[in-house]
């Protein structure tokens, strides 16, 4: 696919991308997920200002907001964006991220990026590593959520959205980090929440289900522990406080 190719897709598919595609997501299940995935993994309020790359309509913004943080967030999408301000989550623009980023190099406590970097190829991944590190203050944190490749269902999120350019696995997020000059990077599984009845049904369904897979991989790899095979995964990976300092390196 040219460059060209890709801005026309990009273009035709993102501009009404709520209608085409992602919908009006319940506020309740990015809440539980907000809380178990993703406020564990970033600094206090206190640190300073956070950004969410890739915001949709900015209900990760609406969230770290009412948890006291100084929270914005960007998105390529006119229509989401117009939704986030509709729904008033206000500081939410509309906008290529990476101008965000170039702007203020060095001043976020975090970023977050949640199902955003699977939309992007390769060179652009690795870039928007970079140009994250250079955003973030020293000590500060990069915070995602991507498809995962290692799932054997992987392929309903990675092939579920057109937009979609690849998937990770936590090996390929690690290497990314690495590349970027991050420190310590941390990687967890997307499981189901539990909150409620029948969502405690699911998660142990799944908890079966997932104990076979990993089996599997074991038994075909020799590697008996660390396996994640729900179809996202979550990851920090932490900008060194000080350069080429040891104990900032210590991945999980």
């Amino acid at each position: 696919m040219t460059a060209a190719n890709l801005a026309d897709l990009r273009s035709r598919l993102y501009e009404a991308y709520a209608t085409q595609h992602a919908g009006c997501g319940g506020s309740e299940a990015a809440a539980l997920v907000y809380r178990r995935d993703i406020r564990p993994l970033l600094p206090p309020p206190a640190a300073g200002p956070v950004v969410d790359i890739g915001c949709g309509r900015g209900e990760l913004v609406r969230l770290l907001q009412a948890d006291g943080f100084d929270a914005e967030g960007i998105d390529i999408s006119p229509e989401q964006a117009a939704l986030a301000r509709a729904a008033g989550v206000l500081r939410v623009g509309q906008g290529d991220f990476r101008a965000i980023l170039a702007a203020h190099p060095a001043h976020y406590a975090a970023i977050t990026a949640t199902d955003l970097l699977e939309h992007l190829t390769k060179p652009e991944v690795l870039q928007t590593f970079d140009d994250v590190a250079a955003a973030l203050a020293p000590g500060g944190v990069f915070v995602g959520r991507v498809p995962n490749a290692v799932s054997p269902l992987g392929g309903h999120i990675r092939d579920g959205d057109f937009t979609h350019q690849t998937s990770f696995t936590a090996r390929s997020i690690r290497q990314l980090a690495a590349a970027a000059g991050f420190g310590m990077v941390l990687v967890r599984s997307c499981p189901p929440v539990a909150h409620g009845l029948p969502s405690v049904v699911r998660v142990m369904v799944w908890q079966a289900v997932s104990a076979c897979h990993r089996i599997a991989l074991a038994a075909e790899t020799g590697i008996l522990r660390g396996h994640i095979v729900t179809q996202n995964l979550t990851f920090s990976a932490r900008k060194n406080a000080q350069p080429g300092n040891p104990a900032d390196r210590n991945p999980a």
